[in-house]
């Protein structure tokens, strides 16, 4: 599980060098520390184990990606720049829900699951 959340902070931290987002952080932001997007929120959930003879043979543990953007432009732009920065991680993931917008906070959210 070390090297999935290793990977998970390497690709936050190449979109906030090449200047894809304007900050990173587990869970989310605390208020003084809070970012204008776009922005990426990480977090571990629930595990999915694999299990026989009533024993854990692997721990499979997901990590959500949240990416927010102003835009869908610039939505397109990060997820086409984190899917890039996941497949050459060698880490499976899939985006599992719709680019949704959030009316209150007027910006849009993508979800990926690693």
């Amino acid at each position: 599980m070390q090297k999935k959340d290793e990977a998970i902070k390497n690709i936050c931290a190449s979109l906030l060098q090449a200047g894809k987002i304007e900050g990173y952080a587990y869970d989310h932001f605390r208020q003084s520390e809070a970012v204008q997007p776009p922005f990426v929120v990480y977090r571990r959930v629930a595990t999915k184990n694999f299990s026989a003879d009533g024993l854990v043979y692997h721990r499979g543990q997901s990590v959500d990606l949240e990416l927010y953007a102003e835009t869908p432009d610039e939505m397109a732009a990060l997820m086409d720049a984190t899917e890039s920065l996941l497949t050459s991680s060698n880490l499976y993931y899939e985006c599992t829900a719709d680019t949704v917008y959030i009316e209150a906070e007027d910006f849009y959210e993508t979800l990926y699951e690693v």
